[in-house]
Protein backbone atom coordinates (compact mmCIF):
# COMPACT_ATOMS: atom_id res chain seq x y z
CA UNK A 1 0.00 0.00 0.00
CA UNK A 2 1.40 3.38 -1.02
CA UNK A 3 1.38 5.99 1.74
CA UNK A 4 -0.09 9.32 0.68
CA UNK A 5 2.39 12.21 0.84
CA UNK A 6 1.45 15.12 3.10
CA UNK A 7 0.71 18.44 1.46
CA UNK A 8 3.51 20.94 2.03
CA UNK A 9 3.81 24.71 1.88
CA UNK A 10 5.62 24.27 -1.44
CA UNK A 11 2.52 22.57 -2.86
CA UNK A 12 0.33 25.44 -1.64
CA UNK A 13 2.69 28.04 -3.10
CA UNK A 14 2.78 26.27 -6.48
CA UNK A 15 -1.01 25.89 -6.64
CA UNK A 16 -1.66 29.50 -5.61
CA UNK A 17 1.03 30.90 -7.87
CA UNK A 18 2.90 32.61 -5.02
CA UNK A 19 6.27 32.12 -3.33
CA UNK A 20 6.83 29.75 -0.44
CA UNK A 21 7.86 32.78 1.64
CA UNK A 22 4.40 34.25 1.11
CA UNK A 23 2.79 31.03 2.34
CA UNK A 24 5.05 31.03 5.40
CA UNK A 25 4.16 34.65 6.20
CA UNK A 26 0.44 33.89 5.99
CA UNK A 27 0.59 30.86 8.27
CA UNK A 28 3.02 32.42 10.76
CA UNK A 29 0.72 35.35 11.46
CA UNK A 30 3.27 37.80 10.00
CA UNK A 31 1.46 38.71 6.79
CA UNK A 32 0.25 42.15 7.96
CA UNK A 33 1.94 44.87 5.93
CA UNK A 34 3.79 42.28 3.83
CA UNK A 35 1.04 40.36 2.01
CA UNK A 36 -2.13 41.89 0.55
CA UNK A 37 -5.51 40.75 1.87
CA UNK A 38 -6.38 39.34 -1.57
CA UNK A 39 -3.20 37.23 -1.69
CA UNK A 40 -3.67 36.08 1.91
CA UNK A 41 -7.23 34.93 1.13
CA UNK A 42 -5.98 33.12 -1.98
CA UNK A 43 -3.30 31.29 0.01
CA UNK A 44 -5.75 30.31 2.75
CA UNK A 45 -8.39 29.04 0.32
CA UNK A 46 -5.81 27.11 -1.70
CA UNK A 47 -4.46 25.53 1.50
CA UNK A 48 -7.95 24.50 2.53
CA UNK A 49 -8.64 22.92 -0.87
CA UNK A 50 -5.38 20.94 -0.74
CA UNK A 51 -5.82 19.92 2.89
CA UNK A 52 -2.63 21.65 3.99
CA UNK A 53 -1.97 21.49 7.75
CA UNK A 54 0.59 24.05 9.05
CA UNK A 55 3.44 22.89 11.25
CA UNK A 56 3.14 23.08 15.03
CA UNK A 57 4.98 26.43 15.36
CA UNK A 58 2.93 27.92 12.54
CA UNK A 59 -0.35 26.85 14.19
CA UNK A 60 0.74 28.52 17.41
CA UNK A 61 1.66 31.72 15.60
CA UNK A 62 -1.57 31.72 13.60
CA UNK A 63 -3.47 32.09 16.87
CA UNK A 64 -1.26 34.91 18.15
CA UNK A 65 2.30 35.63 19.17
CA UNK A 66 4.79 32.79 19.85
CA UNK A 67 4.79 31.42 23.37
CA UNK A 68 8.59 31.44 23.74
CA UNK A 69 11.19 34.08 24.66
CA UNK A 70 14.87 33.58 23.86
CA UNK A 71 17.59 34.25 26.47
CA UNK A 72 21.15 34.39 25.09
CA UNK A 73 23.95 34.19 27.70
CA UNK A 74 27.76 33.87 27.42
CA UNK A 75 28.15 30.58 29.31
CA UNK A 76 25.32 28.33 30.51
CA UNK A 77 27.79 26.46 32.75
CA UNK A 78 28.27 29.51 34.97
CA UNK A 79 25.87 29.18 37.94
CA UNK A 80 25.20 32.92 37.83
CA UNK A 81 23.29 32.58 34.57
CA UNK A 82 21.16 29.82 36.05
CA UNK A 83 19.82 32.42 38.47
CA UNK A 84 19.16 34.88 35.63
CA UNK A 85 17.26 32.12 33.81
CA UNK A 86 15.25 31.34 36.95
CA UNK A 87 14.10 34.95 37.27
CA UNK A 88 13.27 35.12 33.57
CA UNK A 89 11.33 31.85 33.70
CA UNK A 90 9.29 32.98 36.69
CA UNK A 91 8.34 36.24 35.00
CA UNK A 92 7.60 34.50 31.68
CA UNK A 93 5.30 31.93 33.32
CA UNK A 94 3.15 34.76 34.66
CA UNK A 95 2.31 35.51 31.02
CA UNK A 96 2.02 31.83 30.01
CA UNK A 97 5.36 31.94 28.20
CA UNK A 98 8.49 29.81 28.28
CA UNK A 99 12.19 30.72 27.91
CA UNK A 100 14.58 29.23 25.35
CA UNK A 101 18.22 29.32 26.56
CA UNK A 102 20.99 30.05 24.01
CA UNK A 103 24.71 29.59 24.88
CA UNK A 104 26.55 32.22 22.83
CA UNK A 105 30.02 30.91 23.70
CA UNK A 106 29.24 27.42 22.39
CA UNK A 107 27.96 28.57 18.99
CA UNK A 108 30.02 31.05 16.93
CA UNK A 109 27.07 31.52 14.56
CA UNK A 110 24.51 32.12 17.30
CA UNK A 111 23.55 35.60 16.06
CA UNK A 112 22.66 34.24 12.62
CA UNK A 113 20.66 31.43 14.20
CA UNK A 114 18.83 33.85 16.47
CA UNK A 115 17.93 36.14 13.58
CA UNK A 116 16.81 33.18 11.44
CA UNK A 117 14.63 31.81 14.25
CA UNK A 118 13.10 35.24 14.71
CA UNK A 119 12.31 35.59 11.00
CA UNK A 120 10.36 32.31 10.95
CA UNK A 121 8.56 33.28 14.14
CA UNK A 122 9.92 30.69 16.57
CA UNK A 123 10.03 33.16 19.47
CA UNK A 124 8.32 36.40 20.41
CA UNK A 125 11.46 38.30 21.38
CA UNK A 126 14.99 37.93 22.72
CA UNK A 127 16.99 38.91 25.80
CA UNK A 128 20.72 39.19 25.10
CA UNK A 129 23.32 39.26 27.88
CA UNK A 130 26.75 41.01 27.82
CA UNK A 131 27.50 41.31 24.14
CA UNK A 132 29.75 43.93 22.46
CA UNK A 133 28.37 46.93 20.57
CA UNK A 134 28.65 45.44 17.03
CA UNK A 135 26.54 42.47 18.10
CA UNK A 136 23.90 44.59 19.83
CA UNK A 137 23.70 46.88 16.80
CA UNK A 138 23.12 43.95 14.45
CA UNK A 139 20.46 42.36 16.68
CA UNK A 140 18.74 45.70 17.32
CA UNK A 141 18.41 46.10 13.56
CA UNK A 142 17.32 42.54 12.75
CA UNK A 143 15.07 41.53 15.67
CA UNK A 144 11.59 42.96 16.08
CA UNK A 145 11.74 42.79 19.88
CA UNK A 146 14.95 42.60 21.93
CA UNK A 147 16.22 43.67 25.35
CA UNK A 148 19.89 43.89 26.32
CA UNK A 149 21.43 43.16 29.75
CA UNK A 150 24.88 44.53 30.62
CA UNK A 151 25.56 45.60 27.03
CA UNK A 152 27.63 48.75 26.35
CA UNK A 153 25.31 50.21 23.72
CA UNK A 154 21.70 49.01 23.51
CA UNK A 155 21.31 50.78 20.14
CA UNK A 156 18.14 52.54 21.19
CA UNK A 157 16.45 49.40 22.53
CA UNK A 158 15.40 48.61 26.10
CA UNK A 159 18.19 47.62 28.49
CA UNK A 160 18.88 46.40 32.02
CA UNK A 161 22.22 47.28 33.59
CA UNK A 162 24.07 47.00 36.90
CA UNK A 163 25.79 49.76 38.91
CA UNK A 164 29.41 48.62 38.59
CA UNK A 165 30.83 52.02 39.58
CA UNK A 166 29.16 51.92 42.99
CA UNK A 167 30.19 48.28 43.48
CA UNK A 168 33.87 49.05 42.85
CA UNK A 169 33.65 51.96 45.26
CA UNK A 170 32.39 49.57 47.95
CA UNK A 171 35.12 47.01 47.16
CA UNK A 172 38.02 49.47 47.35
CA UNK A 173 36.63 51.29 50.40
CA UNK A 174 36.22 48.00 52.25
CA UNK A 175 39.79 46.89 51.52
CA UNK A 176 41.25 50.33 52.27
CA UNK A 177 39.43 50.44 55.61
CA UNK A 178 41.13 47.13 56.45
CA UNK A 179 44.51 48.71 55.71
CA UNK A 180 45.23 47.17 52.30
CA UNK A 181 47.34 49.21 49.90
CA UNK A 182 48.69 46.59 47.50
CA UNK A 183 45.61 45.18 45.78
CA UNK A 184 45.51 42.72 42.89
CA UNK A 185 42.90 42.15 40.20
CA UNK A 186 42.08 38.69 38.81
CA UNK A 187 40.61 39.55 35.42
CA UNK A 188 38.31 37.27 33.46
CA UNK A 189 39.95 36.35 30.17
CA UNK A 190 36.91 37.46 28.18
CA UNK A 191 36.61 40.63 26.11
CA UNK A 192 33.30 41.79 27.51
CA UNK A 193 32.40 45.36 28.41
CA UNK A 194 31.25 44.38 31.89
CA UNK A 195 34.79 43.23 32.76
CA UNK A 196 36.31 46.31 31.16
CA UNK A 197 34.05 48.48 33.32
CA UNK A 198 35.16 46.63 36.45
CA UNK A 199 38.78 47.30 35.56
CA UNK A 200 38.07 50.96 34.80
CA UNK A 201 36.13 51.68 37.98
CA UNK A 202 38.52 49.69 40.17
CA UNK A 203 41.41 51.79 38.85
CA UNK A 204 39.44 55.00 39.38
CA UNK A 205 38.65 54.14 43.00
CA UNK A 206 42.23 53.17 43.80
CA UNK A 207 43.39 56.47 42.34
CA UNK A 208 40.74 58.41 44.27
CA UNK A 209 42.06 57.02 47.55
CA UNK A 210 45.70 57.55 46.58
CA UNK A 211 46.44 53.81 46.35
CA UNK A 212 48.82 52.23 43.81
CA UNK A 213 47.33 50.76 40.61
CA UNK A 214 46.17 47.16 40.88
CA UNK A 215 48.55 44.37 39.87
CA UNK A 216 46.57 42.42 37.29
CA UNK A 217 46.55 38.98 35.73
CA UNK A 218 44.17 37.35 33.28
CA UNK A 219 42.48 34.10 34.09
CA UNK A 220 40.30 31.67 32.12
CA UNK A 221 37.19 30.19 33.71
CA UNK A 222 38.51 26.63 33.63
CA UNK A 223 39.15 25.89 37.31
CA UNK A 224 42.40 24.02 36.60
CA UNK A 225 43.83 26.69 34.33
CA UNK A 226 42.59 29.45 36.64
CA UNK A 227 44.36 27.80 39.59
CA UNK A 228 47.62 27.66 37.63
CA UNK A 229 47.31 31.33 36.66
CA UNK A 230 46.53 32.31 40.26
CA UNK A 231 49.50 30.40 41.67
CA UNK A 232 51.83 31.94 39.10
CA UNK A 233 50.59 35.42 40.04
CA UNK A 234 50.95 34.85 43.79
CA UNK A 235 54.53 33.59 43.43
CA UNK A 236 55.71 36.76 41.72
CA UNK A 237 53.41 39.53 42.98
CA UNK A 238 53.39 40.96 46.54
CA UNK A 239 49.73 41.81 47.14
CA UNK A 240 47.69 41.59 50.34
CA UNK A 241 44.25 41.52 48.70
CA UNK A 242 42.79 40.53 45.34
CA UNK A 243 39.51 41.50 43.69
CA UNK A 244 38.21 38.83 41.28
CA UNK A 245 35.90 39.39 38.32
CA UNK A 246 33.94 36.24 39.19
CA UNK A 247 33.44 33.86 42.12
CA UNK A 248 34.88 31.03 40.02
CA UNK A 249 38.19 32.92 39.95
CA UNK A 250 37.95 33.27 43.74
CA UNK A 251 37.60 29.50 44.05
CA UNK A 252 40.72 29.05 41.90
CA UNK A 253 42.62 31.41 44.19
CA UNK A 254 41.54 29.36 47.22
CA UNK A 255 43.08 26.29 45.56
CA UNK A 256 46.27 28.18 44.70
CA UNK A 257 46.55 29.50 48.25
CA UNK A 258 46.23 25.97 49.61
CA UNK A 259 49.05 24.83 47.33
CA UNK A 260 51.28 27.72 48.39
CA UNK A 261 50.35 27.62 52.10
CA UNK A 262 48.88 31.12 51.97
CA UNK A 263 46.23 31.66 54.67
CA UNK A 264 42.91 33.39 53.87
CA UNK A 265 42.42 36.09 55.14
CA UNK A 266 45.47 36.22 57.44
CA UNK A 267 47.90 36.42 54.52
CA UNK A 268 45.61 37.36 51.66
CA UNK A 269 42.10 38.86 51.45
CA UNK A 270 39.85 37.92 48.54
CA UNK A 271 36.70 39.46 47.06
CA UNK A 272 34.61 37.94 44.28
CA UNK A 273 31.81 39.08 42.02
CA UNK A 274 28.29 37.64 41.44
CA UNK A 275 27.84 36.12 44.94
CA UNK A 276 26.62 32.74 43.72
CA UNK A 277 26.23 29.82 46.14
CA UNK A 278 29.85 28.85 45.49
CA UNK A 279 31.00 31.88 47.52
CA UNK A 280 29.35 30.41 50.62
CA UNK A 281 30.62 26.88 49.99
CA UNK A 282 34.24 28.00 50.31
CA UNK A 283 36.03 27.93 53.66
CA UNK A 284 36.13 30.59 54.89
CA UNK A 285 33.03 31.90 53.14
CA UNK A 286 33.97 34.45 50.50
CA UNK A 287 33.18 38.14 50.41
CA UNK A 288 31.54 38.94 47.07
CA UNK A 289 29.68 41.63 45.15
CA UNK A 290 26.07 40.46 44.98
CA UNK A 291 24.14 40.90 41.74
CA UNK A 292 20.36 40.45 42.00
CA UNK A 293 20.50 37.96 39.12
CA UNK A 294 16.92 36.78 39.37
CA UNK A 295 15.73 40.39 39.42
CA UNK A 296 17.70 41.06 36.23
CA UNK A 297 15.99 38.14 34.50
CA UNK A 298 12.59 39.29 35.71
CA UNK A 299 13.17 42.94 34.74
CA UNK A 300 14.39 41.91 31.29
CA UNK A 301 11.29 39.81 30.62
CA UNK A 302 9.02 42.64 31.75
CA UNK A 303 10.87 45.07 29.48
CA UNK A 304 10.67 42.61 26.57
CA UNK A 305 6.92 42.09 26.95
CA UNK A 306 6.46 45.87 27.05
CA UNK A 307 8.54 46.15 23.88
CA UNK A 308 6.42 43.51 22.16
CA UNK A 309 3.33 45.52 23.10
CA UNK A 310 4.81 48.64 21.53
CA UNK A 311 5.93 50.52 24.64
CA UNK A 312 8.81 53.00 24.26
CA UNK A 313 12.28 51.65 25.21
CA UNK A 314 13.21 51.74 28.91
CA UNK A 315 16.54 51.65 30.72
CA UNK A 316 16.92 50.24 34.24
CA UNK A 317 20.05 50.10 36.41
CA UNK A 318 19.98 47.58 39.27
CA UNK A 319 21.93 48.35 42.47
CA UNK A 320 24.60 45.93 43.71
CA UNK A 321 25.70 45.18 47.26
CA UNK A 322 28.86 43.89 48.90
CA UNK A 323 28.28 40.72 50.92
CA UNK A 324 31.09 40.87 53.50
CA UNK A 325 32.18 37.49 54.87
CA UNK A 326 35.33 35.94 56.29
CA UNK A 327 37.61 35.99 53.23
CA UNK A 328 38.55 39.61 53.92
CA UNK A 329 40.47 40.80 56.97
CA UNK A 330 43.08 43.32 58.11
CA UNK A 331 46.25 43.61 56.11
CA UNK A 332 49.11 41.40 57.40
CA UNK A 333 51.49 43.12 59.82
Amino acid sequence: MTRRRSVTSVDVARAAGVSQTTVSLVFSGRAAGRVSDRTRELVESTAAELGYVPSGPARVLRGGRPQVLALAVPDVRNPYFARVLLGAEQAARESDLAVLLVDTAADPAWTDRLVDMSRVGLFAGAIVYAEPAPVTARLAADLDSVVFIECPDPAGRSSVDIDIAAAMRDVVTHLADLGHRHIGHAQADLRRSTFQLREHHLAAELSRLGLPPAARYRSPFSITEATTAAARFLRRTPVTAIFCDDDILVAALYRACAQLHVAIPADLSLIGFNDVDLARYLAPEATSVAIPAEDLGRLAVQALLADIDGTAPTHVTAPLSLSIRRSTGPTPA
